[in-house]
């Protein structure tokens, strides 16, 4: 998988700019499980996670993987890139982690889902969104505000994109934001989140909001009357 990362830069016609990072590749030794229900317990108490491998080409396989492992390969692959599962001395199965459980309080890996893609097929994948570079408004006193955190695109599982970064340098006044609309990503990455949906903007100064807005006094009012409303805690 030729998996990157995808940098948007911001021009004067607000266009943005894709550029391509390194490649990646993960692999993991699996066997087959025969252990299931309440005797998972066991299993993991001896160092293995349980798994499941399913898509539209294969039958769900039930395997298990050494934890060490498995977290190290999640920690790095996420779920943007994809992991070759070899199950016993069977062909590798290129797959993407879909569901990751862990448990609520220790944060203990509990189980993995993995899709068996199909190379040829595009798949729909949530892709983190970051921000890189300094903003003039930002250093002026300015909030910066982040909307979306993920992409929801549609790709060949090759041409799936590590991540989204967004150039924020071009934010130079507080009226400024950027919107899915704006990216301008490969043709071979289809968009599937709202076009108006907001990525990342400025929020003015609390002084300068003021001035142009409310009055002295009103967001400090409306502030301790919704501190007041909150139920007291448990």
């Amino acid at each position: 998988m030729h998996s990157c990362a995808i940098t948007a830069q911001r021009t004067p016609h607000h266009a943005f700019l894709p550029r391509r990072r390194r490649t990646m590749a993960f692999e993991l030794q699996a066997e087959p499980r025969q252990v299931f229900g309440k005797h998972v317990k066991a299993l993991r108490r001896a160092g293995y996670v349980p798994a499941e491998v399913y898509g539209r080409t294969i039958k769900n396989q039930s395997i298990q993987v050494p934890a060490k492992t498995l977290k190290r390969v999640l920690a790095e692959a996420g779920n943007t890139n994809l992991i070759s599962i070899k199950i016993g001395k069977k062909k590798p199965i290129q797959t993407l982690a879909r569901n990751i459980q862990y448990s609520p309080v220790k944060q203990e890996l509990l189980h993995v889902d993995f899709y068996a893609v199909v190379m040829t097929e595009k798949v729909t994948v949530s892709v983190p969104v970051h921000t890189v570079g300094e903003s003039e408004a930002v250093k002026r006193g300015g909030a910066l505000m982040h909307g979306l955190t993920e992409l929801e695109l549609e790709a060949l599982p090759a041409d799936i994109p590590e991540a989204i970064e967004v150039d924020i340098s071009s934010l130079h006044d507080f009226s400024d934001a950027i919107h899915v609309a704006d990216l301008n990503l490969p043709d071979n990455v289809n968009v599937l989140s709202s076009p108006d949906s907001l990525i990342v903007s400025v929020q003015p100064p609390r002084t300068l909001a003021a001035a142009m807005g409310a009055p002295a006094g009103v967001e400090e009012e409306a502030e301790a009357e919704a501190v007041a409303e909150e139920p007291a805690a448990e």
